[in-house]
């Protein structure tokens, strides 16, 4: 491995079109199972009550399987493409390291959690009036899982692949970080200004952070919280995926996602760098 992790595409060989011929072979398994499921759709939902609960476990099974099959083709083609080791999209230390994963759950959890609370009481209200101990249970456990995976593999294409390939073209370091971040805003564009800014700042803070550690099993372990949390508590999936676009922004929200991104940055930087 490369002393720096975004340098660890020179491992590899490196041509344009492994990097299309990667990002392309993960669009066709994206829409190979989208459309499997879709077949046997009808069959599937028939094994999940027909209630809210049904609702989220089907959703987050659905989550898991079409992000496990988009993870695994993923992983095998740019490893095999590139020929380069598949930890090296990972790490530059050999090893998954589940510390450093937690850790990132537990810290951006516990801001998100404080943040969302504060603007969005009356949804933490409504969870705790409506609670159910196995329900709760069994979409946590399933979800963490579930949408462990997708952000797992978001962060492996974004600031694991595509930052450390884009390194190649790209030697500024800023430069760098806001062209990464700016991909992963413009894949949350229609959700709404809002979610577009947000994700921007989220990604810039991110790739800040796997800069300074040199690996992505933080940012991932944070993504999975961000996701997890919402999904469980404060945001119905099947709805958010439904919303029309608004250029709205809730400037309190807002203003208080930069501060714990800043804050979530600065732990880092004291306290988990390299």
């Amino acid at each position: 491995m490369q002393d720096s992790f975004i340098e660890n595409a020179s491992l590899g060989k490196n041509k344009w079109w492994y990097y299309i011929s990667s990002i392309f072979s993960l669009a066709v398994i994206i829409a190979l199972v989208n459309i499997l499921i879709r077949i046997v759709l009808p069959n599937i939902k028939q094994l999940f009550p027909d209630n809210d609960f049904g609702k989220g476990l089907f959703t987050h099974s659905l989550v898991l399987v079409v992000f496990g099959f988009a993870l695994l083709a993923f992983l095998f083609v740019a490893s095999k493409l590139h020929q380069r080791s598949k930890m090296s999209f990972i790490s530059n230390k050999g090893f998954f390291s589940w510390r450093h994963y937690f850790t990132g759950f537990l810290a951006w959890g516990s801001l998100l959690f404080i943040g969302s609370t504060i603007f969005d009481y009356q949804k933490l209200e409504d969870f705790v009036t409506n609670f159910n101990l196995y329900q709760f249970a069994s979409l946590l456990l399933l979800g963490f899982v579930a949408i462990g995976v997708q952000s797992f593999f978001e962060e492996l294409v974004l600031r694991g692949y595509l930052l450390q390939g884009m390194h190649l073209l790209i030697k500024k370091v800023v430069t760098l970080v806001i062209l990464n971040s700016l991909i992963f805003g413009v894949l949350h564009f229609g959700y709404g200004i809002e979610s577009f800014l947000s994700s921007w700042t989220f990604g810039v803070a991110f790739a800040i952070i796997v800069i300074l550690q040199n690996r992505i099993e933080f940012v991932s372990g944070a993504h999975n919280a961000n996701n997890l949390i919402l999904s469980l508590i404060f945001v119905d999936l099947s709805e958010a995926t439904n919303e029309a676009f608004s250029w709205e922004i809730n400037l309190g929200y807002f203003s208080f996602h930069i501060i714990a991104l800043l804050i979530l940055v600065g732990l880092v930087y004291k306290f988990f760098r390299k």
